[in-house]
């Protein structure tokens, strides 16, 4: 059950994700929005790695070196979800869009544990259960 509600949240966020992407929303926080900063209401995916990784710079006690490293992970992440889900949403594939999602989040935990210590890992494992996927969306608590 706790899955399935992970999994629905999930589709969920994509879904607002692919929304806000064609033009249907505005978002609230501040930053650098859509692609080059032109409107669209979503922040572009460098100001999207840029806010996570400083938040876990100080979350986890990452180092400068751990950071870029850090940053640049969750640059080509971004990157290449959109792209995915934008694929995805073209052509209705729900099911696929979930196994997009788990897939993306095991390659992005993969290379952020080859990036943190064993005492950071532990802490971005109990704030990943923490903060549910829509609130990681913005950054997290």
């Amino acid at each position: 059950m706790r899955k399935l509600s992970f999994l629905f949240t999930m589709l969920v966020a994509f879904g607002l994700t692919a929304a806000y992407a064609q033009g249907g929303g505005g978002g609230q926080r501040g930053g650098q929005r859509g692609q080059g900063g032109q409107g669209g209401g979503r922040m572009s995916p460098e100001t999207v790695a840029k806010e996570r990784a400083q938040d876990w710079q100080e979350k986890f006690g990452l180092s400068d070196e751990q950071y870029k490293k850090t940053y640049d992970v969750l640059l080509e992440n971004q990157n290449t979800m959109r792209e995915k889900m934008r694929e995805l949403m073209a052509s209705g594939d729900r099911e696929g869009m979930r196994s997009a999602m788990e897939e993306n989040q095991k390659a992005l935990d993969k290379k952020l544990k080859e990036i943190f210590t064993e005492a950071q890992w532990t802490k971005y494992e109990a704030w990943k259960k923490e903060n549910p996927p829509m609130q990681r969306r913005g950054g997290g608590n």
